[in-house]
């Protein structure tokens, strides 16, 4: 592998600790324009992580050093990078906990290399050459302030009027980013669908409507977002508030 190779094809760092595991997923990849890099650990994983610029992630859960998940979420706080998770874990919880915290893919052990690929080559579509560490970081900070909240788009965080904090999950966030980026527009749940970091998330309808009850129980926190979020019947939901971006 030359230092050529590695700055002109797509970085696809996979974490793996089974061996035939590991193999399998090389193999699959390694011929058709993309360079491989192989960690069967956390502690290999972050060092590989530092030292190269990474166009998409492929991500064990079950880890002999930690969780799988903990990685996303770390890596998703700070970039929009494709996140791919190949487990043998096949429930359905499992799946959507894992698109929760910012995978892009759930792929499920054992599978077929076409599907891999095919899997693979999507989500370099979604995600638009987004790499990790970010090549490049905006010095202005875009906040979207509406009644007594404040939605910082760049670090991604919930503050309240007197500056703490409201936790958010990756999808709870995308989902109050569409809205306060559309404001007093009815948006329909295949839009909200489709504006989840995870276009995976197709066809869960009720996986919407759950998150937005989560959501709305977050803001309630404050007396007067009591009704910052209506449902249209049949169609999906207004954003009631006026937003004010600073």
């Amino acid at each position: 592998m030359t230092d050529q190779n590695i700055n002109t094809c797509p970085i696809i760092l996979i974490l793996e600790d089974d061996r035939a595991t590991l193999e399998e997923l090389q193999e699959a990849l390694s011929n058709e324009g993309f360079v491989i890099l192989l960690a069967e650990n956390i502690h290999t994983f972050e060092r590989l992580k530092i030292n190269h610029v990474i166009d998409l992630f492929l991500i064990d859960l079950s880890l002999p050093d930690g969780n799988g998940l903990t990685l996303i979420r770390e890596i998703r706080a700070g970039s929009d990078v494709g996140i791919i998770i190949v487990s043998g874990k096949t429930s359905e919880i499992d799946r959507v906990v894992g698109l929760e915290v910012g995978a892009d893919d759930y792929i499920i052990k054992p599978f077929s290399p076409r599907e891999l690929l095919a899997r693979v080559q999507a989500v370099f579509r979604r995600t638009h050459g987004n790499k990790y560490p970010e090549q490049a970081v905006s010095l202005s900070v875009e906040i979207a302030e509406f009644l007594d909240w404040k939605l910082d788009l760049s670090s991604r965080r919930l503050i309240t009027k007197d500056d703490k904090e409201v936790e958010l999950t990756t999808a709870e966030f995308d989902l109050l980013r569409a809205f306060v980026e559309a404001p007093n527009r009815v948006l329909s749940r295949d839009f909200l669908l489709n504006q989840l970091h995870s276009l995976d998330w197709v066809g869960y309808d009720r996986g919407v409507d759950g998150l937005v009850s989560r959501l709305r129980r977050k803001l309630k926190r404050s007396v007067n977002s009591v009704s910052l979020i209506k449902t249209v019947r049949s169609v999906g939901y207004i954003f009631t508030a006026s937003v004010k971006k600073l």
